[in-house]
C-alpha cells in the first residue's frame, strides 16, 4: 500500500512569517492539529503542531502574536513521497517520534499529509494492509519518553525565564 492511498489531500498550510495567534486560529477554523510551513514556492520547510504552540507559549511570558512560526518549528521537517510504501512512512514516524508527515512531490512541494490518524482510520475499515502489530509498535515508539538533559547550557538572554525548554524550542526569538 502506498502513501497516496491513505494520505489527506486537502491540507491547510502556513507561512514562516505567520504568528502563533494566527496559526492557532487557522488550526481552530480548519479543525487540524498541524500546519506545514511553506516557503514562497510552495516547498515544505517545516511543520508546526498545536503542541509546539502550547509549549512555546506555556513556558514563557510572551504573547502569541509576538512569536513567528519559523521561531518554534523544529529545524528539519520529516517528509515522505506519495509513492512511498506506507510501512516506510510509518517507520519514519516511529523513528522520528512524529504523528504526521507532509507528503511532497519531487520538487518538495506539498501534495498532502499522512497522519497516524489516517493510518488508523483506514486500517480499522480494512483499507490498509498494515497489521495491528505494525501500527501498535509504531505508536509505542512515538510515545517513548524524550529525555532532556539538564546539563545542556542554554542562552536565556531573550527568554527572561529559567524554565528548561525542549531542545527544538531553544531558538525562539521575540520580535521587537
Amino acid at each position: 500500500m502506498l502513501v497516496k492511498d491513505l494520505m489527506t489531500r486537502k491540507v491547510s498550510s502556513c507561512r514562516p512569517e505567520n504568528n502563533l495567534a494566527e496559526l492557532a486560529e487557522m488550526m481552530w477554523n480548519q479543525r487540524c492539529g498541524a500546519l506545514p510551513i511553506l516557503d514562497g514556492s510552495g516547498r515544505v520547510m517545516g511543520i508546526i503542531t498545536d503542541r509546539d504552540i502550547c509549549i512555546a507559549l506555556g513556558t514563557r511570558d510572551i504573547r502569541a502574536s509576538d512569536v513567528l512560526a519559523r521561531d518554534v518549528s523544529p529545524p528539519q521537517p520529516f517528509t515522505c513521497s506519495s509513492d512511498n510504501d506506507v510501512r516506510d512512512a510509518l517507520r519514519t514516524m516511529a523513528r522520528q517520534e512524529v504523528r504526521r508527515l507532509p507528503v511532497v512531490d519531487e520538487a518538495g512541494q506539498l501534495v498532502g499529509i499522512l497522519s497516524i490518524d489516517d493510518i488508523l482510520c483506514r486500517a480499522d475499515s480494512g483499507h490498509s494492509s498494515l497489521s495491528d502489530h505494525e501500527i501498535i509498535s509504531a505508536m509505542r515508539a512515538m510515545r517513548e519518553e524524550r529525555i532532556h538533559p539538564t546539563d545542556v547550557p542554554q542562552d536565556r538572554n531573550d527568554l527572561g525565564s529559567d524554565i528548561r525548554m525542549p531542545l527544538n524550542y531553544e531558538h525562539v526569538n521575540v520580535r521587537d
